[in-house]
């Protein structure tokens, strides 16, 4: 019942979120932030990606990396980010020449420390790595999901086979570059034998992180799971237990490194600042939430100097409870002057409970988190698939019509 209250309760949180199609508010940093870009071109549309893409076209490419850069170079973005993504989409769609032309632009504006980026395996070659590692990403993350071609197929996409992913990694390990590798539980057509042979064979494999993700399902996501999702959980734990023998430790709720380092956008967007490039793309910075348009739109306004996008107000409340998901996410729980009485108070009661002890979340605590995180996820309010929550949709849908 307390799972079940709590989880209701963070529905509840995203639920009153509205956007408003309107002027984005300039962004001048003055701490920590962190740059996404989102690319959001892919060959076949994933049935389990939630995230906004678009199939891939050249003239559409070309017309988006004009948007792209103008959009960079029209913000006031300065300073030094500890972070940039490029994600997806599939990034690796983009030529290294448009990839390196949004990277050049980024770098005219901040300072880079550490660049990551998303990979569609079956598009990962030696040479587009080597020219990555040239323009000065430092970090890879490949979206596996599965070595299983049934899987995969089944899913709507196409799959390298396993030596060539295995000869990726290597490559990338041996020029200096960091590897992550995403793979999914729950997939359908997937069993459980199938993803616990997917962990030992990539844990095999060695990349410096692996990241373990239970089936989602966002707005128009198709198909049902393979496997329920108690059971999801479950197999993570599982997992764990290989994951640990071949030397690795475990950071937070999904993913498992093995040194220090660790690739999670997710988690480092819930408590700094970010600013997003591209359509579709999320910012959350100052008082505000921002969504760029979808691919049409947004290439049309930038093509016309019209910073246009898809904005909410942020409150204290919301900010709290970012917090406090980052801390759930990261296995702690401890109650913290930073964090409003009600959220202490929640936290005591989950340390009454069982969920906690010692300011670490207890093994029911760690699969009370994996149900909270999937939800959280799961609830966030993408205004792009969720067009009800655009108050001015007509207004949005008339800059469309324009295009």
């Amino acid at each position: 019942m307390f799972r079940q209250r709590s989880v209701e309760m963070m529905k509840k949180s995203f639920e009153k979120t509205a956007y408003r199609y309107a002027h984005i508010p300039e962004y001048n940093p003055t701490g920590e932030f962190g740059v996404y870009v989102h690319i959001p071109f892919c060959l076949t549309k994933c049935r389990f990606c939630p995230f906004y893409k678009e199939i891939y076209s050249e003239e559409l490419k070309n017309k988006y990396i004009e948007a792209i850069v103008s959009e960079i170079k029209q913000s006031q973005i300065k300073g030094k980010a500890n972070w940039v993504y490029f994600g997806g989409g599939t990034p690796n769609t983009l030529p290294i020449e448009d990839i390196k032309s949004i990277a050049g632009t980024l770098a005219s504006k901040i300072k880079i420390t550490s660049m990551g980026i998303e990979l569609l395996p079956d598009l990962v070659t030696n040479e587009y790595l080597r020219d990555l590692k040239e323009i000065g990403f430092t970090k890879i993350s490949m979206g596996i999901e599965s070595l299983s071609s049934q899987v995969i197929s089944s899913s709507g996409r196409k799959q390298s086979q396993s030596d060539n992913i295995k000869k990726s990694i290597e490559f990338a390990k041996n020029i200096g570059l960091w590897m992550n590798v995403d793979l999914m539980v729950g997939l359908p057509s997937q069993d459980e034998k199938s993803f616990l042979d997917d962990v030992y064979q990539i844990s095999n494999i060695k990349p410096n992180q692996i990241t373990i993700y239970p089936y989602m399902v966002i707005g128009k996501v198709e198909g049902r799971a393979g496997i329920n999702e108690s059971r999801q959980f479950e197999l993570i734990e599982e997992a764990q237990n290989i994951l640990l023998k071949k030397g690795y430790q475990r950071k937070n709720i999904w993913i498992f490194a093995l040194g220090d380092e660790i690739y999670d956008s997710s988690r480092d967007e819930l408590i700094e600042d970010y600013v997003g490039f591209g359509a579709a793309a999320f910012s959350t910075y100052g008082n505000w939430k921002i969504v760029n348009p979808e691919l049409d739109i947004y290439i049309n306004n930038y093509i016309k100097n019209n910073r246009m996008g898809l904005v909410a107000e942020k409150t204290k409340a919301s900010d709290d409870w970012r917090r406090f998901a980052r801390m759930i996410y990261d296995m702690n729980c401890q109650k913290s002057r930073l964090f409003p009485w009600y959220i202490n108070l929640y936290i005591h009661m989950l340390m009454i409970a069982g969920y906690a002890r010692k300011g670490r979340l207890t093994q029911k605590g760690i699969m009370f988190a994996h149900e909270l995180t999937k939800t959280v996820v799961e609830s966030l309010p993408y205004p792009l698939q969720n067009t009800h929550k655009i108050i001015n949709y007509d207004e949005y849908m008339s800059d469309k019509h324009m295009c």
